[in-house]
């Protein structure tokens, strides 16, 4: 059975999503004085975040949890962005990895529920997600297990650095920009499809 090809939906989702993850993660290695082009950056990715979860079927919890996820890592980030140095900004990195690993998580899980070629990157997706969000619950948990795993870098950045830019925020950029690529390349093919169950 053939697949439709792409709506504009999906392919607005995947460009948005892989320009955006990649953008993103480039200016999170450069100066801070990128303010402008990373809000604008948010902007792009919240933007297709909403079309891949319209695309998914934005009606369905498991892809509304995942967006209400990505939305807080979204608001988590502009606060990074905003205030660098700011008292909180350790608990804002913390909220940042988690929500954008949990939106990574569960929509994976939500591909579980698709046709083969995307089980396997829910697959995927969910462990890639799912190793680093044990790591940041048992460094948080444990000071010993902090320091083995570096996720003392996300709880007590020193003042020196920033947290963007720091390796366990790298870390979750990373799975995100991969899982971002798989998503585009399945959005760019039309088989990410809302009306599948």
């Amino acid at each position: 059975m053939d697949m439709p090809g792409p709506t504009l939906n999906a392919k607005v989702a995947a460009i948005a999503l892989l320009l955006g993850a990649a953008t993103l993660h480039l200016t999170n290695q450069l100066d801070q004085a990128l303010v402008p082009i990373r809000l604008l950056t948010l902007g792009v990715l919240v933007m297709g975040a909403w079309a891949f979860s319209d695309e998914m079927g934005i009606r369905k919890p498991l892809v509304r949890a995942a967006f209400i996820c990505f939305v807080f890592s979204m608001a988590a980030l502009a606060v990074m962005i905003l205030e660098p140095h700011g008292p909180d900004i350790a608990k804002y990195g913390l909220l940042y990895a988690m929500t954008l690993l949990l939106a990574v998580l569960i929509w994976s899980a939500a591909f579980l529920h698709r046709q083969k070629n995307l089980k396997i990157v829910g697959t995927l997706g969910a462990v890639a997600s799912l190793l680093p969000i044990v790591v940041i619950i048992a460094g948080h948990a444990s000071v010993g297990a902090a320091a083995w795993f570096g996720v003392t870098t996300l709880l007590y950045p020193d003042g020196e650095s920033t947290l963007l830019g720091s390796a366990p925020v790298n870390v979750v950029e990373s799975v995100f920009l991969v899982w971002c690529l798989a998503a585009a390349v399945f959005l760019l093919k039309g088989q990410v499809v809302g009306s599948l169950p």
